[in-house]
């Protein structure tokens, strides 16, 4: 096997002394490139990795925080709706208390109202009765003037009244 491989070193124009120095060569250039390249690498994608990670809890922390302020906005909503439904109940209520009291109010007025006619109509029948029962006693006063004056017949009885009656007209 030596032989062989001895043979394709010959043939390749290769000796041991070249070939070490191409593997030393080959292993000082890996690692340079592992320290040169690699460790930056690596330690960029760790960096970008840890990155990526906050922005990861970050959106979950954001997440979380939304859902609780969706939470909060829905309950406070569903409160101001019980609230405007309690106060919108509280307005029909004292609009309804207002009406009845108003309704009430002119009902008080309304039979004010009447009974001052009530009152009025009655006081007028009173002076109504006064100046009718003034006016017959007047009438019967002129009647009786008239009779004395002289002697009366039926048909100067029915003269007589409606002479009183034209005077107290024209009157």
């Amino acid at each position: 096997m030596e032989l062989l491989s001895v043979n394709i070193f010959d043939a390749l124009g290769l000796d041991w002394k070249s070939m070490l120095i191409y593997i030393a060569n080959f292993l000082v250039l890996v690692l340079v490139l592992v320290f040169v390249l690699y460790k930056p690498v690596k330690k960029m994608l760790k960096k970008k990795r840890e990155s990526l990670d906050e922005t990861f809890a970050e959106n979950e922390r954001l997440k979380t925080e939304s859902e609780r302020l969706k939470a909060e906005y829905e309950e406070k909503t569903e409160q101001m709706k019980t609230e405007n439904a309690r106060v919108a109940a509280e307005v029909a209520k004292a609009a309804q208390e207002r009406s009845d009291a108003v309704i009430a109010e002119a009902h008080e007025q309304a039979k004010a109202i009447v009974d001052a006619a009530k009152k009025d109509s009655l006081y007028q029948k009173e002076q109504l009765k006064n100046e009718y029962r003034d006016s017959v006693n007047t009438l019967a006063v002129q009647i009786a003037q008239k009779l004395l004056e002289r002697e009366i017949t039926e048909k100067d009885n029915a003269a007589l009244i409606e002479q009183v009656l034209s005077d107290w007209e024209s009157e």
